[in-house]
């Protein structure tokens, strides 16, 4: 397999190391111009990644990220960057629109069936005044951040370092470093903790 740039903009800077392209796979569709795509040495992914990428983007792997399946869009002047060591396991969504982005730092675990967007993609409005409700925020992970299966992270969400998100948590706001965070919306059951990817 080899990993299929499809470039159909104009001035998009593409840095991936040509021997990692070849070991690569999936596909990465660049709709728009004036986009920087980096992705670091020793990163993999499957033949189902899909991305696409529009206009005065940014989008920032480091290396030996796997990106497994990952689907995901990166709408205009928006930005998304993912520290080393970094692992998703099967199908992770990332949706990024209203010029914000999402930063999830170095060796994070990112399990499959996990959401994260910037926007709810519809405007909640207040009727009195015609102002929207409900604006687009990013959406920050910290270093060495657990998120189990089907947990979703809307916009606005921030995890701190060492944190874990439970299976099919809600995330809609702060989660502090080094807890254990479950529910919908997301609340801390248990602090004080750390985690470890082998079993001891």
């Amino acid at each position: 397999m080899r990993l299929n740039i499809i470039d159909n903009g104009e001035n998009n800077i593409v840095d991936i190391d040509a021997r990692d392209q070849e070991d690569q796979a999936g596909k990465i569709y660049i709709n728009g111009d004036n986009n920087y795509i980096r992705i670091g040495r020793g990163c993999v992914s499957d033949k189902d990644m899909h991305i696409v990428i529009e206009s005065n983007c940014r989008f920032d792997v480091g290396e030996n990220v796997r990106l497994g399946m990952a689907n995901i869009y990166i709408g205009p002047s928006s930005a998304l960057r993912i520290g080393d060591r970094t692992g998703f396991t099967g199908l992770v969504h990332l949706h990024l629109i209203e010029a914000k982005a999402i930063e999830i730092g170095m060796e994070c675990s990112i399990a499959s069936g996990v959401w994260m967007t910037t926007s709810d993609f519809h405007s909640i409005i207040d009727r009195e005044t015609g102002a929207r409700l409900n604006p687009a925020r990013s959406v920050h992970i910290g270093n060495h951040v657990w998120i189990a299966n089907q947990a979703s992270l809307l916009k606005g969400s921030s995890v701190g370092d060492n944190a874990v998100v439970g299976a099919h948590a809600v995330v809609t706001g702060l989660v502090p470093p080094h807890c254990v965070v479950a529910g919908n919306p997301a609340r801390v059951v248990r602090d004080d903790i750390t985690w470890r990817s082998d079993l001891i």
